[in-house]
């Protein structure tokens, strides 16, 4: 596997990742692939070999699995083959978008078996080559750092849409544009984002950002998406590895109306018992009913009849 090799006396400290969505089944538009776990495997394996070959260790923005109740057959294939990282978490990895509910989770169960060390609470942790990571998971706001170590690298794990022009969607929030988080950025010596699967590096007056992009191309307007990973330097740099995509397959004809038709039947089936499986754990009804629009991308107009009915504008 080709890699970078450090330049100009650069060491590199970690590898920069998120946005993997493991999933027991394949995305439509990869449902070309014949064996969607070794699919799957073939970035993790490229991302291990790079934490095995720089000595340095894996550092993820969020969104390990696609859905925060992944079928165990998944979590043994993490279990088995995820490379062990330091990650905090996305929304798809919390029940109800909760990070309180996080114990629920199979993000949680890989934490317990120490496939992944949990960067959530306000306090950070220290790993290997000098790093202190701080973790901002779904929900809660990056913010400057008040303290910081000499002589350590610290660096904020960030689960945010963070754009720029050209890296974004129609919907995106002007409050979370790269503009709005340099003064968040103070005192850091990296920021790293997830949520946002456009990769894209930018500097927040000074402090370099990588936001990392997806890991796992999952949409049909990824298919011209490179995946990559950031490789930290010890000076603050952060270089770019293109993760090879060559083998993976994505769909070829278009999906026919009853594709459609039973794709939407089969999410509407899943719909239904997620609302019933909110009840039976005491979820809060609404927050569970917007949770599930979100997932399934119910459309603006059925989710505007929706929430006028549960009297929520």
């Amino acid at each position: 596997m080709p890699v970078v090799r450090e330049q100009g006396g650069d060491k590199v400290i970690a590898i920069l990742c998120a946005d993997i969505h493991l999933s027991a089944n394949p995305p439509r538009a990869r449902r070309e692939e014949i064996d969607w776990f070794q699919a799957m495997k073939r970035p993790l394996d490229q991302v291990a070999e790079l934490s095995s070959f720089y000595n340095a260790p894996i550092l993820c923005a969020g969104d390990v699995f696609d859905h925060w109740k992944a079928e165990p057959h998944l979590v043994n294939f993490a279990l088995r083959h995820m490379p062990e990282m330091y990650a905090t978490p996305g929304q798809h990895d919390l029940p109800l978008h909760n990070i309180d509910l996080i114990e629920k989770s199979a993000f949680w169960t890989l934490c317990l078996s120490g496939r992944i060390v949990p960067v959530i609470t306000k306090e950070p942790v220290v790993a290997r080559n000098g790093l202190i990571i701080h973790g901002f998971p779904w929900g809660r706001k990056l913010r400057p750092l008040e303290k910081k170590v000499k002589g350590k690298f610290h660096v904020a794990l960030v689960h945010d849409f963070f754009w720029r022009k050209g890296y974004t969607h129609p919907k995106a929030p002007r409050s979370q544009h790269m503009s709005k988080y340099k003064e968040l950025a103070a005192g850091y010596d990296a920021i790293v984002f997830g949520d946002n699967h456009k990769g894209f590096e930018a500097s927040l007056d000074g402090v370099p950002a990588w936001n990392c992009g997806t890991l796992m191309r999952r949409r049909e307007d990824d298919k011209e998406y490179l995946p990559r990973v950031g490789l930290l330097c010890d000076s603050g740099r952060i270089l770019t590895h293109s993760i090879s995509a060559k083998n993976e397959k994505f769909k070829t004809i278009e999906e026919d109306f009853e594709g459609e038709r039973r794709t939407t039947t089969s999410d509407m089936a899943d719909l239904l018992h997620g609302l019933k499986e909110a009840q039976a754990q005491n979820f809060d009804y609404v927050e569970a009913v917007e949770f599930l629009m979100e997932k399934y991308s119910v459309k603006n107009q059925v989710r505007k009849i929706l929430l006028e009915a549960l009297n929520r504008d």
